[in-house]
């Protein structure tokens, strides 16, 4: 049985969880993607100024959230917090992907210009999803 008022909750899609691979350094899984591929040493300015802008979107929305007047309600949290995952899934497993690929290429940037162009629409998109969240319509 469901407590009245959470009603909204039932068949919810199960969130997705960020792998291990994300729970450090900070405590925050977004921050850890953009320390993984800024430290990575793999990506060009161009990538890492587009990464600094996704950690850039995320702390926004922290704050955002935090100073909201009135206090956002469990629903609209909830809401944020599941499009904010899933911001952060399309990134992650674009960020797996480039890897892997830069790996199997060697490190050679010519076999790689289709990856960086997914990598960099997916921390685009991921960015958009996030800045758009800081908005009272959002969701």
């Amino acid at each position: 049985m469901t407590p009245e008022g959470w009603e909204w909750l039932k068949g919810q899609p199960r969130a997705w969880e960020a792998p291990s691979a994300l729970h450090s350094p900070t405590a925050s899984a977004h921050l850890n993607l953009g320390v993984q591929m800024i430290g990575s040493n793999i990506i060009g300015n161009d990538l890492v100024e587009l990464v600094a802008k996704y950690m850039a979107a995320h702390a926004r929305l922290e704050l955002w959230m935090g100073d909201h007047e009135p206090p956002l309600t469990m629903r609209q949290q909830f809401e944020r917090g599941r499009v904010s995952s899933e911001a952060l899934r399309l990134a992650y497993e674009a960020w797996v992907e480039y890897e892997a690929a830069h790996r199997a290429a060697g490190g050679k940037v010519t076999q790689l210009r289709e990856h960086r162009k997914a990598l960099k629409a997916a921390v685009h998109e991921a960015t958009e999803a996030l800045t758009c969240l800081t908005s009272d319509e959002a969701v």
